[in-house]
């Protein structure tokens, strides 16, 4: 595989990510302190690539086979250890901790798509 193509391939996944969090910011108005994002555009361009070398790294050399279970477990291993250990219900008994993961796992997947998309 061509850098080119893992360098567009990263820009597209950090886009995705960078869109999605401003989508997620907006629509979740109880943790919105008013800015765009909730972390430094850094936080999601670094996240971007390493999603994007381990998906380049799964399509150059294992194949393409499975990709959404391998990204779907990625995504599960990068959102549920945080609310897991806080509990999944807040102070209202509410269960937002639980979307906000099902949440991340579909961003990771769509950013497994995309990527199955650009270089598988």
């Amino acid at each position: 595989m061509a850098l080119p193509d893992v360098l567009v391939a990263w820009v597209l996944v950090a886009g995705l990510f960078i869109g999605w969090e401003v989508v997620a910011t907006r629509l979740d108005r109880a943790g919105n302190a008013g800015g765009w994002l909730r972390a430094p555009v850094r936080i999601y361009i670094a996240e971007a690539l390493f999603v994007t070398l381990l998906g380049t790294l799964w399509f150059a050399s294992l194949g393409s086979g499975g990709w959404p279970l391998v990204f779907a477990l990625l995504g599960i291993l990068m959102e549920w250890p945080g609310p897991v250990r806080h509990g999944l219900r807040t102070t209202d008994g509410s269960r937002r901790a639980l979307y906000r993961v099902a949440a991340g796992v579909a961003r990771v997947v769509a950013a497994g798509a995309l990527l199955w998309w650009w270089v598988g």
